[in-house]
């Protein structure tokens, strides 16, 4: 489980191993380390009790507290293992047991710097790998001697016998472990299971798609050593460097991976196969005890997911005896877990292959998944009705006529059961690497309707479309995900209720009786607060899971801007205001000689109201990040608080915040000083970004302004706003006035904004210097119209609904993002990552464990590629590389991570450190950087290099990196299909009513048969084919009417003939423009096919 450690001055102060075992059930567990993640649903507190130890357990506490109340990590447990199988002498096992527990007889340990630390448990790894590497080799050589000794004494005897193998040291689980989290892709000689189709296929992976050396596909050998291309996407299980392990090497050599990238040694193909034999004889030898992994996972522990490795654990015994785990039981586990009998019950993540995360169905569904099956079996009596029934509705949904009928038509429980079999069918069907048992029975279901020719899923969704179960504009992306969301459900609704309760002026911000009760309180209150930062624990630290903070802590340490105008920019839809900034030049004394500037970035402060550990903060915990999708908002922290008792919007009233800020030199842009401070202010200024921007200068955006109207130009509505004529976006509530916030007559406040901006250009400029740039592919917006959309029911059909003439069709609003075309969106982006900044620079100087978030550079031979780029491809005034220059290098750009060191991002240009810390209403890890701050902040004695408090432990803070990452990949995988689904779905509406969808687009990278390509108008992706009826591309373009001329602008149409000839086609390349048309849309994939057109040169 996680361990908390609650500390102060670098002490942890308490380990908790069940932070997510609490009697508030959320369904998407936080805190879930990839390996060792908690989902039990308890009521243990017990990591609350800070009651004073007695004179015992405190002597215990304070020798152990350094380095016991911390996780182990793999190489710990990997000595641990071989102290096991070779224990210490007799007579010094005394001294060794003394010496790891911190024995009063062991000299005192001077306390370690997190970085100090961390070297010392490398340096102790890397000792113990050469150590085991050795004895793992000696042991081989020994075997082999044996065996030819067996052999030659009995000829006869088998040349080999299963044998529990144990091919690494360590414990096995670390390939799903926070330590895993920095490196997930694949890599050439790692071993990996690739499922096509729903078919595994086991292969040592060869080659990363490399698109500038032509390969389009990655390629893996497998049986008798054939190489296959493959998506890198389709491998579902991998073993970091498997070829690379000591056994492996001594059956088929060392591959020198430089020297020869293509060719694996021969026999690496048969030694993923003899690895892939040795994992199912595991699995048949254990497959009684695998199948009560359901009942033990849902039953017993009350748990609605698992991981690979707690299974495996489960299965092999090893959570009693503490043994490591062997590649082999991992791998069978996975095997066991995706056999298409299982898939009834265990439903893989999407990220199976970083988190090895397994869903549990609920045992009414596995059990439904069975009775349906028996009754297709059998032709149950309830199947016959049901078809007769159904056969119905669909031929009325088909014809047109009269479905008055259908309110007399009433779903039986029998009905339901089936329609529930279907819509399983329909939410798993696509997936193209696990294919749903449930399919297989759905033509025996369907074909009788004489309604479909082809069975797939997208049947199984029309079928439920044309009963009156599903309106056509369903979007099963939210269902299908494995992550589960709840928006005020009764878990919130009683923690809000507790809060109430028991601390009913907690919601509500009364400054007057904070400012009060400082007043008459501050000496007592600055004494208190160092005696506790001094103290065991930090006083951010509060004993019960219910209780708030009767006084904020840092109530005395806070800044009061007094009447400061800040600047809270934002869209008017936003209904969470967490960040603002103001400016406030600096004048020339001797003590500051140069001009600068003090930036001021405030942050609203949702930890001046809830304590780290407080049963809503273990809410925010689990949910890590609010969720936000075209439909609907899922908010981190209940809306009463984002929206009312903590955002920065213009109410009147005083608001805390978390202010960063820092000095900028104003020639150039470097940060002179830095300061970060818990503050009030009480001038809040809501703006809108448009309006902002039509008072900014134009000069730093790529294109100009002339490209910032045509991104807010780009819009495509549907159903089309016949009173506007679909001109622009569709009316809808919004949170403020979407215009008029200012006002061309204040020259104030125009000028005051102008100023802000010249200062934000002044630290881009400095990263500029630095090595940022900035490239995008432009990408699609999605507004949905009524907001949030009324949610359709899941279950309990009691009869067919008529979707198209009692509901009304969202209205669909597609766009650009105009993140980079707008000169307020750069301005306010650029002062968060000054805050950003300015938050490491405080972590770092201070040794406060942190979340930074570090970005790799490119690997040496692609390094010189994007300095050349960046140095003469890059504008000067914004960064922006064309998209046309940075596609080619665009695949070997590595991913952010999250790290608990400062180790820079490449791409912003920042060598120092970086957080994200300006939205913690809707960030978890945001409200954790917060606490740490704070507990630095109470107990800073003015000396940096002195131990500061801190809340969390980097034995915390390391697996919690593992989960955010985790969290967020799911959620932009959820967003970005989401968005694709409502863009398809505003596509599929046109083709429908014969409306042309030809979009002029830039080839991202060619194909066999067609390309790739990026619309330039909406920034959706599509593949794109070469057909060989050109007739029906000039219809399409003719269909325009004449909107596109491109002749006119002085662009030259080649010949679509010209182009089918093969003429054109060879100068097609990436960043070609093209004329290309949608030709087949397919929104529950989401998918989408185009055809070509023409080329544009």
């Amino acid at each position: 489980m996680l361990r908390l450690s609650v500390s102060a001055k670098g002490t942890p102060l308490a380990s908790h191993t069940g932070f997510c075992k609490h009697s508030i059930h959320v369904p998407t567990r936080a805190f879930k380390s990839t390996a060792t993640a908690s989902r039990n649903i308890r009521s243990d507190r017990s990591f609350l009790s800070h009651d004073k130890p007695n004179s015992q357990s405190k002597k215990q506490f304070d020798r152990d507290s350094s380095f016991s109340s911390r996780p182990r990590s793999s190489f710990e447990r990997s000595s641990d293992s071989f102290r096991q199988e070779y224990p210490p002498r007799p007579s010094r096992s005394s001294n060794h047991r003394d010496r790891s527990s911190g024995s009063s007889h062991a000299r005192e340990r001077p306390q370690l710097t997190p970085s100090q630390t961390f070297m010392e448990e490398r340096n102790k790894a890397l000792s113990t790998a050469r150590f085991m590497s050795q004895r793992n080799a000696h042991k081989a050589e020994r075997e082999k001697s044996l065996l030819k000794l067996a052999m030659s004494k009995n000829p006869d005897a088998p040349t080999t016998q299963y044998k529990k193998p144990v091919i690494a040291p360590g414990d096995i689980s670390q390939l799903f472990a926070p330590g895993s989290t920095q490196d997930r892709e694949v890599h050439p000689g790692d071993f990996v299971e690739i499922r096509r189709q729903g078919k595994p296929n086991q292969a040592i992976y060869v080659q990363d798609f490399d698109q500038s050396e032509g390969r389009l596909q990655s390629s893996s050998v497998g049986q008798g050593d054939q190489l296959f291309p493959h998506r890198t996407a389709d491998v579902v299980f991998r073993i970091p460097g498997y070829v690379f392990m000591d056994k492996i090497v001594g059956k088929i050599g060392h591959w020198d991976v430089l020297a020869n990238p293509q060719t694996p040694p021969a026999g690496a193909g048969k030694a993923a196969m003899v690895f892939a034999d040795e994992a199912t004889t595991l699995m048949g030898m254990f497959y009684t005890k695998f199948n009560t992994v359901y009942d033990q996972f849902w039953k017993q522990r009350k748990q609605t997911s698992f991981t690979t490795v707690e299974a495996a654990k489960f299965v092999f015994d090893k959570e009693r005896s503490g043994a490591p785990l062997t590649l082999q039981e991992l791998y069978a586990t996975h095997m066991y877990l995706t056999q298409d009998a299982n898939l009834t019950k265990f439903i893989p993540s999407t990220a199976v292959r970083w988190t090895g995360e397994f869903t549990m169905r609920a045992p009414k569904d596995v059990l439904l998944a069975d009775t349906v099956v028996n009754w297709l079996r059998t032709d149950d009596d309830k199947v016959v009705k049901f078809v007769e029934k159904a056969k119905k509705l669909v031929h009325s949904s088909r014809d047109g006529s009269d479905k008055s009928f259908w309110k007399g038509v009433q779903f039986t429980p029998s009905d339901q059961t089936i329609i529930e079999f279907v819509r399983q069918t329909a939410f798993s069907g696509y997936d193209s690497l696990f294919m749903t048992p449930h399919l297989t029975y759905l033509p025996k279901l369907l074909r009788p309707l004489e309604a479909y020719d082809d069975i797939d899923p997208k049947t199984a969704f029309d079928f439920l479309n044309e009963i009156g179960v599903w309106p056509k504009w369903y979007n099963m992306e939210i269902n299908r995900s494995t992550i589960t969301f709840t928006n005020g459900g009764p878990e919130e609704k009683a923690i809000l209720d507790r809060i109430r309760q028991l601390n009913p002026d907690s919601l509500k911000v009364d400054f007057d009786r904070d400012l009060e009760a400082i007043k008459n309180h501050i000496v007592k209150s600055e004494g208190s607060i160092k005696d506790k930062a001094s103290a065991t624990r930090s006083p951010l630290v509060l004993q019960s899971a219910t209780e708030l903070y009767r006084m904020d802590p840092c109530d005395s340490i806070r800044h009061d801007f007094g009447d400061q105008a800040i600047y809270a920019i934002d869209d008017p839809s936003a209904s969470e205001l967490d960040d603002a900034f103001c400016i406030e030049p600096v004048p020339i004394t001797t003590l500051t000689p140069q001009p600068s500037t003090w930036i001021h970035v405030h942050v609203a402060d949702p930890t001046a109201i809830l304590p780290p550990f407080h049963e809503m903060s273990l809410v925010a915990a689990d949910r890590i990040q609010t969720a936000y999708l075209p439909e609907g908002t899922w908010p981190m922290l209940p809306r009463e608080l984002t929206e009312d008792t903590l955002s920065l919007k213009n109410d009147g009233k005083p608001k805390k915040v978390m202010t960063f800020s820092a000095r900028l030199d104003n020639t150039t842009g470097n940060i002179l000083e830095h300061k970060v401070r818990p503050g009030i202010v009480r001038k809040v200024i809501t703006l809108n970004y448009d309006d902002v921007d039509d008072v900014l200068s134009w000069d730093r955006v790529h294109g100009g302004k002339e490209e910032g109207e045509r991104v807010r130009s780009s819009i495509m509505i549907s159903p089309m706003d016949e009173a506007n004529q679909g001109s622009k976006a569709p009316k809808r509530t919004y949170y403020r006035d979407t215009k008029g916030s200012v006002s061309p007559e204040d020259a104030g406040l125009i000028q005051e904004l102008q100023q802000m901006q010249k200062v934000s250009q002044q630290h881009m400029d400095w990263r500029l210097r630095n090595g940022a740039f900035n490239f995008s592919l432009g990408r699609p917006s999605v507004e949905i119209t009524p907001y949030p959309l009324p949610a359709v029911a899941e279950s309990l059909w009691q009869h067919p609904i008529d979707y198209q003439r009692q509901w009304q069709e969202p209205q669909i609003a597609c766009r650009l993002d105009p993140g980079f075309a707008s000169p307020s969106r750069m301005m306010v982006a650029e002062y968060m990552v000054l805050a950003g900044r300015v938050a490491a620079l405080f972590s770092s100087e201070r040794g406060l464990p942190m979340m930074y978030r570090n970005q790799p550079s490119p690997d040496e031979k692609y390094r010189g590629l994007f300095e050349e780029t960046i140095r003469t491809k890059s504008n000067p005034q914004s960064g922006m590389v064309e998209m046309v220059d940075m596609l080619p290098l665009r695949p070997y750009i590595k991913g952010a991570q999250i790290s608990v060191a400062p180790e820079g991002h490449w791409s912003m240009g920042i060598q120092g450190g970086y957080c994200k810390v300006t939205s913690p209403l809707r960030r978890y890890s945001d409200m954790v950087s917060h606490w740490q701050m704070k507990a630095a902040l109470l107990g800073d004695k003015g000396d940096i290099k002195d131990p500061v408090a801190r809340v969390f432990g980097l034995d915390t803070l390391v697996p919690l990196t593992s989960t955010i990452r985790d969290r967020e990949r799911l959620l932009g995988m959820l967003e970005a299909r989401s968005i694709k689904f409502w863009m398809f779905e505003m596509l599929r509406r046109r083709q429908a009513h014969g409306i042309p969808n030809v979009f002029e687009g830039m080839i991202m990278n060619p194909t066999a048969d067609g390309y790739n390509v990026i619309s330039r108008d909406l920034g959706f992706q599509c593949v794109v084919k070469y057909v060989d009826d050109v007739s029906g591309g000039q219809a399409s373009v003719a269909a325009l009417g004449g909107d596109l001329s491109l002749e006119e602008e002085g662009d030259k149409v080649v010949d679509p003939m010209e182009v089918m000839t093969g003429l054109a086609n060879r100068n097609l390349k990436i960043g070609s423009r093209v004329l290309f048309e949608v030709n087949n849309v397919n929104p529950q994939r989401p998918w989408i096919g185009a055809k070509h057109l023409s080329a544009v040169l």
